[in-house]
């Protein structure tokens, strides 16, 4: 049975943008992302991610093949990686500006 793989470079992409978010905010000395950046970038992955995995699952279904389990493993990882980016910002200590 031949293996659905046509989204894997969609999923890969979307965790690397995450992981280098994840990267930028652990490395940025003045704030350079703000909340609402980093809320969109997260929501949108977030969001292109499950919808692909959803088309995923018709495809495969239509066409009688085997999903790709790296895919899946990859969207899974961008769940956690989502998180980190979220808590990373919430918590990180801000510079005070003095006017």
């Amino acid at each position: 049975m031949e293996t659905f793989v046509m989204l894997r470079p969609v999923f890969l992409a979307l965790v690397l943008v995450s992981i280098f978010l994840t990267i930028f905010l652990l490395f940025q000395k003045e704030e350079k992302v703000n909340g609402w950046t980093l809320f969109y970038i997260t929501s949108i992955s977030l969001i292109i991610g499950s919808v692909c995995f959803y088309s995923s699952g018709y495809i495969v279904d239509e066409f009688n093949l085997s999903g790709d389990s790296l895919s899946f493993y990859l969207y899974i990882a961008l769940f956690p990686v989502s998180l980190l980016n979220i808590l990373l910002y919430c918590f990180k200590p801000r510079s005070v500006v003095e006017a």
